[in-house]
């Protein structure tokens, strides 16, 4: 059902076909909502996040990731991230990106506190679906510092509002968190 919801959208939405290519270089803004449910605990919340992208050059590219989300019970979380990543043009309107990265989550519930931070590595893959509309999705593998590993899939999709600006969805599933946002996008060259 939320499949075709999705492209409904995007076909609703994305009237010319012919994407201008893909941006490496933007900052967004996020405001989502958080879903953390696991043997120990079961919370929800929301919070806002900044995030962005730089190329170095045509194949390569840096990101960097903060969110914050307030919980039930006085719960906090945050989360930071920053990755390499590698993008290579398969078709004219698809590119295969992968990438490696640190990873830190801070929780902190009224005084007590347990962060971790370790390593990621993924990739995905990004399609411009038409001049204004692109999809996205990734699979990282997380390796924490205290022995845990995670899998994580991302999925989204962005529309142009303006050539600079974009709004988009974007849905992130771990092993026991579920995070949907809302982001607005600037892209820059």
């Amino acid at each position: 059902m939320a499949r075709s919801i999705l492209l409904i959208f995007l076909v609703a939405f994305s009237a010319s076909v012919g994407a201008q290519g893909l941006s490496y270089n933007y900052v967004q803004g996020s405001y989502g909502s958080v879903d953390l449910d696991d043997s120990v605990i079961d919370v929800d919340g929301s919070g806002f996040g900044i995030s962005g992208s730089m190329a170095i050059n045509e194949d390569f590219h840096v990101t960097g990731e903060y969110q914050t989300a307030d919980m039930d019970f006085g719960v906090d979380l945050a989360l930071i991230e920053a990755h390499l990543g590698y993008n290579t043009e398969i078709s004219e309107n698809l590119d295969l990106v992968a990438h490696v990265g640190y990873i830190r989550v801070d929780i902190d519930a009224s005084g007590l506190g347990a962060d971790d931070d370790g390593f990621l590595i993924g990739g995905g893959v990004r399609a411009a679906v038409s001049s204004n509309a692109e999809l996205n999705g990734t699979l990282d593998y997380i390796d924490f510092d205290d022995g845990d590993s995670e899998m994580r899939a991302n999925a989204g999709f962005f529309i142009g509002l303006t050539e600079e600006l974009s709004v988009g969805l974007r849905a992130s599933f771990w092993d026991d968190v579920n995070v949907y946002t809302i982001n607005l996008r600037l892209n820059f060259e």
